[in-house]
């Protein structure tokens, strides 16, 4: 009688609740199904090896006048095995050619660049009592050919040692002006005149090779894990070899030879009444020879081209010089290859 006075309605509310129970049963059917899945890709997600830590690479550049050339050999070889540096350090000459390889300019460009820029573009001599050459025309130089970018717009990281003239404290330059700061670590003492940074305001700065001539303290600061150090000038210690000035060929680079020269610090770590060991102990590297030999065998790899054959002076030597840097790296890529490996951390071990 009740179902009877309830008549169609009911059923139509008892069909309702059943398909409304049947859709709830679904959802939650599809919902396991969905969790089931996810549970399954994030199992599998995080089942899937990690891959090793790269180490940050380092490229230390040495001060050595002519004898720089050397660096873009071996900037070419390093590029030609596949290691390319996340970071580029720069002492004097280091410097120069550090900046134009972390403007992005591959190793061949870098090469015909320093096979074909003259002395005459980077040499503006003038006449005054702090230095016989501005140094504006190398700032100029360098700014065109990384296309005006300031050090930290550069592809590659990239820092410019150079030497505050009054407390001959190490400067190193990261960011601001390419070229000036390239000019300050460029500018030796007596032959360069000493820029300001900021210009016209700031501190004067001398070459960096008189605080750190090949700056592999200043590559770990920066947080080098693996560091790579181009020593240029590393057997030239205490021998002066006859000058272009002698051979009555007097350019820019006779001028830094005899600077090199008159200036080069003597190993006197044995003579503690030298004096050497009372004063400062030579504009170059600070603490003498020992101290800056020592810097430079904290570099996980040292390539130190044969380069006793060759002065700081003669520019006309490029390609051979180039070459030796060549040879020396390849000689250097099974330590270069086994230091990558052991600071290479690998989390599934």
């Amino acid at each position: 009688m009740v179902i009877r006075l309830l008549g169609r309605p009911f059923n139509r509310i008892i069909a309702s609740q059943s398909l409304a129970m049947t859709k709830v049963g679904l959802s939650a059917a599809l919902l396991l199904m969905t969790s089931s899945c996810t549970t399954t890709s994030m199992q599998k997600a995080t089942a899937l090896p990690a891959k090793p830590t790269k180490p940050v690479i380092a490229v230390v550049l040495g001060g050595g006048g002519a004898k720089g050339f050397a660096h873009v050999g071996v900037l070419k070889t390093l590029e030609a095995s596949g290691i390319h540096p996340d970071l580029i350090v720069g002492s004097s000459v280091g410097s120069f050619v550090g900046s134009l390889y972390a403007s992005g300019m591959s190793a061949d460009q870098l090469e015909r660049l320093a096979l074909t820029t003259a002395d005459s573009e980077l040499t503006d001599f003038t006449l005054a009592h702090q230095g016989i050459i501005e140094g504006v025309k190398l700032k100029n130089f360098v700014n065109r050919q990384v296309g005006e970018r300031p050090i930290e717009a550069l592809p590659i990281r990239f820092a410019a040692v150079a030497t505050e003239k009054h407390s001959k404290q190490k400067a190193v330059f990261t960011q601001g002006n390419t070229g000036l700061a390239v000019q300050a670590s460029c500018s030796v003492p007596n032959i360069f005149i000493a820029p300001r940074i900021p210009e016209k305001v700031g501190k004067k700065y001398i070459d960096g090779g008189v605080s750190s001539l090949v700056p592999v303290d200043t590559a770990r600061a920066l947080g080098a894990d693996i560091v790579i150090a181009v020593d240029v000038l590393s057997t030239e210690a205490n021998r002066t070899k006859e000058t272009a000035v002698n051979q009555g060929k007097r350019n820019i680079w006779s001028l830094i030879e005899q600077s090199y020269s008159n200036n080069r610090s003597t190993d006197n770590s044995g003579d503690h009444n030298s004096r050497a060991n009372t004063s400062t102990q030579g504009k170059y590297g600070r603490g003498g020879l020992a101290a800056r030999q020592a810097e430079v065998n904290r570099a996980d790899v040292v390539i130190r081209p044969a380069l006793t054959s060759f002065s700081t002076i003669d520019t006309s030597q490029r390609k051979d010089i180039i070459a030796a840097g060549e040879s020396a790296t390849v000689q250097s890529l099974p330590a270069v290859a086994e230091a990558i490996a052991k600071a290479t951390v690998d989390p599934n071990l």
